[in-house]
């Protein structure tokens, strides 16, 4: 690949980059001192508890949980997005009033529709507790030498684990793929949990311990929150703890947290199946893992077994999802973050505009298999 391609893909990445910065910076500055907001007490448990006089007031923030707003003191239909695991947690409740039931039922609407179309590009692109992970990771990559040699093997061991188990439960029936993935099936045991949980306390469970929330200090929606409490939530400092912890798993794997245990990406990761468009796809004819590509300058040398060993997979070690795109993968975890069409030097990725989504797929190969057992 010529430095001058090289160079115009690596924009790509320094162009996300600052989408990210901008949304981080959005979500954790107080720029609601700028404007009339109402404001919220902030208690410790620990020192005085919430009976007490709050340590400090802050203003209700932008948070992740719901963007746009008309104002802080009303919500209009269609006027605003809501986090998609906030908004089912809030309607499973059975407290939200009549007048907001439709505007909580657009507001997820709205919030979908890049997912539908884009895939869950919300994780790669905008969530800010995902943006402090990735400087975190970025950090261990580079002063931490031994530990991400660590957990890179451990990220090996785990693959390889999953295949052979995969291999003793249908590997090529996505409900065996399933439930051999239990990285999935943790993040979707929280995200039921968590429904569960809000239908049977009438209250939004996870959204009053969930990171992104914490790290934006907003817990949920106000109109949501004053139809279900009659009162704001407070604020408790304790509860950064959680952000914290979920930066620091990314010490035993990358992204850890967004990948092995955050309900809101696995409700995105599921919308996500749907998307059709910017594809991620191997060339088999250029990659070097899958043979010995012609156009290479060293093919009739041979030394193509030395170009896999200097690659070494590199498309899906740098995949924030751990997407195993050599194989064909599944694409409905994809964030759209183009690091492995980035990295590739054999310009062996390329990004379909317009692709199958992976839930027609699989309903396709359903139907397959169905036509097989009669």
């Amino acid at each position: 690949m010529s430095e001058k391609k090289r160079g115009r893909r690596k924009t790509i990445r320094y162009f996300r980059w600052s989408v990210k910065a901008a949304f981080l910076l959005l979500f954790t500055l107080p720029i609601t001192y700028f404007v009339v907001a109402p404001p919220l007490p902030v208690y410790s448990l620990v020192y005085g508890g919430l009976n007490q006089l709050p340590l400090l007031t802050l203003p209700y923030s932008e948070s992740v949980c719901s963007l746009l707003l008309v104002s802080y003191d009303y919500v209009g239909p269609g006027a605003w997005l809501i986090c998609p695991m906030g908004g089912l947690q809030a309607l499973l409740t059975g407290k939200v009033i009549g007048p907001l039931l439709l505007s909580t039922l657009v507001a997820l609407f709205l919030f979908l529709i890049p997912i539908f179309l884009l895939g869950n590009v919300f994780c790669g692109w905008v969530c800010p507790l995902g943006t402090i992970i990735d400087c975190f990771d970025k950090a261990v990559e580079r002063f931490m030498p031994k530990t991400n040699m660590k957990r890179e093997k451990r990220t090996e061991q785990n693959k390889e684990k999953r295949n052979t188990e995969t291999s003793f439960i249908c590997p090529t029936c996505p409900f065996g793929r399933f439930l051999a993935n239990k990285n999935a099936t943790v993040a979707n045991g929280v995200l039921v949990s968590a429904l569960v949980g809000s239908a049977v306390f009438r209250f939004p469970v996870f959204c009053s311990i969930c990171p992104i929330g914490v790290l934006n200090r907003g817990m949920f929606h106000l109109k949501s929150l004053t139809s279900i409490t009659g009162k704001m939530m407070p604020i408790i400092v304790e509860l950064w703890a959680i952000p914290v912890i979920a930066v620091l798993a990314s010490l035993r794997e990358k992204r850890y947290w967004c990948r092995k245990i955050c309900p809101v990406g696995a409700t995105l990761n599921i919308a996500g199946g749907f998307s059709p468009l910017f594809k991620p796809t191997v060339k088999d004819e250029k990659c070097v893992e899958k043979g010995c590509p012609e156009t290479c300058e060293d093919y009739h040398l041979d030394y193509c077994a030395v170009c896999r060993h200097i690659d070494q997979k590199r498309c899906e070690k740098v995949c924030p999802q751990g997407i195993n795109l050599l194989d064909k993968g599944s694409l409905a975890k994809c964030t759209k973050c183009l690091e492995c069409y980035i990295q590739c030097e054999h310009d062996a990725i390329e990004i379909k505009l317009f692709g199958t989504p992976d839930a027609i797929s699989t309903l396709r190969r359903l139907k397959t298999k169905l036509k097989h057992v009669k």
